[in-house]
C-alpha cells in the first residue's frame, strides 16, 4: 500500500498558490489511492478546508484510511453511486460554495498532482483572461504520456477509422503532446481539470444527464460557445493511474461510455447525426463482437485478454439491441430522480 503522507511545501510560495484553489475529488471504492490523491493536493499547498471528497457510496476502506491518516478531511457521503457530474456539482454547491478560491480543480481519486502543477494552472489563468477551463498533462506512473485533450466529437470522427483520421488529419487525431507551452484545445479530460470560479455563473455546472464520461467534453464545448477558452497545460502535470473504475467494471463502463456518447449527440448535434450514430453503433459493435469471437476461436479461447474484449463487445451489443436499458451499466447507481 503506497500511502503518500502530506509533506512540507516544496516552494516558498506554494501555500499562497494552493490557497487560490479548491479541490473536488469524487471517490468510489478508491482504496489507498484516495489518500494519496488528497495528500498530493495538500502537498501543493491547498488548505484542507478547501478539499472536498464526494463519496459515491463506497464500501471499501478508502474513507476509513482517509479519516485515520488525515482527520478532519471534508467528506460528502452519497448512499449510492450518483455519477461523476452530480457528485462534482455537489462538491461545488455544498462543499466549496462558501470559499473564496479563484479556481476549482477536479481531480480523479487515482490521480496525483506533481510539484508546481497548481502554479502552472494559476499562471495560465492569470495570463489568459478568457481562459475558463484548463486540463493538465496526464502521465502513467511509468512516465508515459496519456491522452489529455481531444477535438469535440463529430459524426465524421465516429464513422471513420482512427488510422484513417491519423493519416489524413493528424492534428485532429492528436490527444497528447510533448510541447511545453499551453495550447488551445477543443476539450480536455477530467482527470485533472481546473475551472475559473468566476465563470461558473455564466458557464453553469456539469450536465447531470451524463453519469460517467463526456460530461467534461460537453462543459468544454459550452465554454467555447459562451465565449470563453479551453487550454491544455503541459506544465500542470499529474500522474494518473487511469481507468480504475472502468477496468473493474469493463462491460458496464463501456455501456456508460456509449450511453454518454449518444446523450452528447442527442443534446448537442442534429437529430440526423444522432440517428445515424445510433444505427452505426449497433453495426460496428456487432462486427467487433464477431471479430472478437473469431479471434477467441482462433486461439482456442486461451487468451484471457481476447476473451474479455470479445465479452465486452457482446455485452454492449446486447445492450444496444435490447433498447439500451437504463439498468445496465455501472453498479449501485442512484435511482433517477
Amino acid at each position: 500500500m503506497n500511502l503518500v503522507q502530506p509533506a512540507a511545501a516544496t516552494t516558498i510560495d506554494s501555500p499562497a498558490i494552493g490557497g487560490r484553489f479548491s479541490v473536488v475529488i469524487v471517490n468510489y471504492n478508491g482504496g489507498a489511492m484516495l489518500l494519496d490523491c488528497v495528500s498530493s493536493a495538500l502537498r501543493e499547498g491547498v488548505p484542507a478546508s478547501q478539499i472536498v471528497v464526494v463519496d459515491n457510496g463506497s464500501h471499501d476502506d478508502s474513507l476509513h484510511l482517509l479519516e485515520a491518516h488525515l482527520p478532519g478531511a471534508r467528506i460528502l457521503r452519497n448512499a449510492c453511486n450518483a455519477g461523476f457530474a452530480r457528485a462534482v456539482n455537489q462538491g461545488i454547491n455544498q462543499g466549496i460554495a462558501q470559499t473564496s478560491s479563484d479556481f476549482i480543480l477536479l481531480l480523479n481519486n487515482d490521480a496525483l498532482l506533481e510539484q508546481n502543477a497548481l502554479r502552472a494552472f494559476a499562471d495560465a489563468f492569470d495570463t489568459l483572461p478568457r481562459l475558463a477551463i484548463a486540463g493538465g498533462q496526464l502521465r502513467y506512473p511509468d512516465g508515459r504520456l496519456q491522452n489529455a485533450f481531444a477535438p469535440l466529437p463529430t459524426l465524421t470522427e465516429e464513422l471513420l477509422p482512427l488510422p484513417l483520421i491519423r493519416l489524413f488529419a493528424p492534428a485532429h487525431a492528436r490527444r497528447k503532446t510533448l510541447q511545453t507551452e499551453p495550447i488551445a484545445a477543443e476539450s480536455v479530460f477530467g482527470a485533472c481539470l481546473c475551472v475559473r470560479s468566476a465563470v461558473l455563473p455564466k458557464l453553469g455546472l456539469l450536465d447531470e444527464d451524463y453519469f460517467f464520461f463526456f460530461e467534461e467534453i460537453e462543459w468544454c464545448q459550452r465554454a467555447w460557445q459562451t465565449g470563453f477558452e479551453v487550454y491544455h497545460l503541459p506544465g500542470a502535470r499529474a500522474v494518473h493511474r487511469g481507468g480504475h473504475t472502468a477496468n473493474r467494471f469493463r462491460g458496464g463502463a463501456r455501456v456508460e461510455y456509449q450511453r454518454s456518447k449518444l446523450t452528447f449527440f442527442r443534446k448537442t448535434r442534429s437529430r440526423t447525426s444522432y440517428l445515424v450514430l445510433s444505427i452505426f453503433l449497433i453495426f460496428r459493435t456487432f462486427i467487433n463482437a464477431l471479430s472478437g469471437l473469431g479471434m477467441c476461436c482462433a486461439t482456442l479461447f486461451l487468451n484471457r485478454r481476447l476473451r474479455l474484449k470479445a465479452r465486452t463487445y457482446w455485452f454492449v451489443f446486447l445492450w444496444l439491441i435490447l433498447g439500451r436499458p437504463a439498468s445496465w451499466g455501472l453498479p449501485e447507481k442512484c435511482k433517477a430522480s
